[in-house]
C-alpha cells in the first residue's frame, strides 16, 4: 500500500498543510499512525481518499468533517448505489472518478516537491 507525506497530500487535496494536520490530529486520528518527532507523517491512499470524500461532502453539502469521514467509510464500502444519509436523503458518489482525479493531483504535487532540509543550517563563515 502506497503512502505519501502530509505536504504532498495537502497539495493534492487543495488544502493548507495545517488544515490537513488538524484533521489528522482530531477527526482522523484513528486512520493514521502516530508520527515520530522530526519525521513527516505518512498517509496511505485509502485514508487520503476518505479525507478527500469528507472534504468534498463538507464543501458541497456543508457536512462537518467528522460526519464526512463516517460517510466516507460507508461510501468506500458500498457498491455503486445510493447511500442513505438520512430518512429522506441519499447520495451517490463517483469513486472511480475520484480515484483518477486524486492520483493525478498526487502526481502533480509530487513533481515540484522538494523536501525541506533537515538538521542544522551550515555555519556562517
Amino acid at each position: 500500500m502506497r503512502s505519501i507525506g502530509t505536504e504532498i497530500a495537502a497539495q493534492a487535496l487543495g488544502v493548507p498543510r495545517k488544515t490537513l494536520d488538524n484533521i489528522l490530529a482530531r477527526e482522523a486520528r484513528a486512520l493514521v499512525q502516530a508520527g515520530r518527532r522530526g519525521k513527516a507523517r505518512r498517509i496511505d491512499f485509502d485514508t487520503l481518499e476518505r479525507i478527500a470524500i469528507a472534504l468534498l461532502l463538507g464543501r458541497d453539502l456543508a457536512i462537518p468533517v467528522a460526519r464526512g469521514l463516517q460517510l466516507a467509510a460507508l461510501i468506500g464500502e458500498s457498491s455503486p448505489r445510493d447511500l442513505p444519509v438520512s430518512s429522506l436523503t441519499s447520495i451517490r458518489f463517483d469513486l472511480p472518478k475520484l480515484r483518477v482525479t486524486l492520483e493525478a493531483a498526487i502526481m502533480d504535487a509530487s513533481e515540484g516537491f522538494v523536501p525541506p532540509p533537515r538538521g542544522r543550517p551550515p555555519a556562517a563563515l
